[in-house]
């Protein structure tokens, strides 16, 4: 090969880069402007996509772990199939044949299923409620907390009244708050189930609100 030879190849291999020792493209294949913006387009949008398709299994995940925290009907152990929306569920009490006949109020504990986060604590106590029976075999329901502080009432059987030990904040059998009272709202009266007191049982939709308000305020 001549010297005139080794000139055309140099020539020929400095205009497609083999002297940097990369391939370049032929003359008119070089990408232009709108080629590399819709590769970034493209890129974007596969970025964009395999973001939002990864939500998914993430989004399963957090609502596996906070499933817990989110409230279900019946975690207090009461019956909630016949409850209207935003009740509290009906909780049994006592048995009718335990409520003396002689309208004398008898205090009874109010037990449920607890469920914390993670943990489910059944049978326990939650709070007291007084039954009291009328002649008609009706069935009065005050829950057991004083509405001035907070206290827990009792019955002086001998005046036949319910007093709080806190404040000498009195009742009478009715609920009634007997003036002058630090009470500012009589004893809270709460609903007791009709259908299943006519079967032989007190259930009642235990609630409780908060002390020092005139108005029912839940807890």
């Amino acid at each position: 090969m001549d010297d005139r030879e080794q000139e055309d190849d140099t020539e020929n291999s400095t205009d497609y880069g083999l002297e940097s020792g990369h391939a370049a493209p032929p003359p008119g294949l070089e990408a232009s402007p709108d080629d590399e913006r819709r590769g970034f387009i493209a890129s974007l949008i596969a970025a964009v996509a395999g973001g939002i398709a990864g939500l998914a299994p993430l989004a399963a995940g957090l609502r596996m772990f906070a499933s817990p925290l989110l409230p279900r009907a019946g975690d207090k152990g009461g019956d909630s199939s016949r409850e209207g929306k935003g009740k509290k569920p009906f909780l049994r009490v006592a048995s009718l044949d335990s409520i003396p006949n002689d309208g004398t109020p008898v205090q009874v504990p109010v037990i449920a299923d607890l469920v914390d986060a993670w943990n489910k604590l059944p049978h326990q106590p939650i709070g007291a409620v007084y039954l009291r029976k009328a002649a008609d075999g009706t069935v009065a329901c005050f829950n057991a907390i004083c509405p001035h502080a907070g206290c827990f009432v009792g019955f002086a059987a001998e005046r036949k009244v319910f007093q709080c030990p806190c404040h000498t904040s009195a009742f009478t059998l009715e609920g009634t708050a007997i003036q002058p009272s630090p009470s500012p709202r009589d004893m809270d009266a709460l609903e007791v189930d009709r259908q299943r007191l006519d079967q032989g049982e007190v259930w009642v939709r235990f609630t409780s609100y908060l002390p020092g308000k005139t108005e029912q305020v839940e807890k």
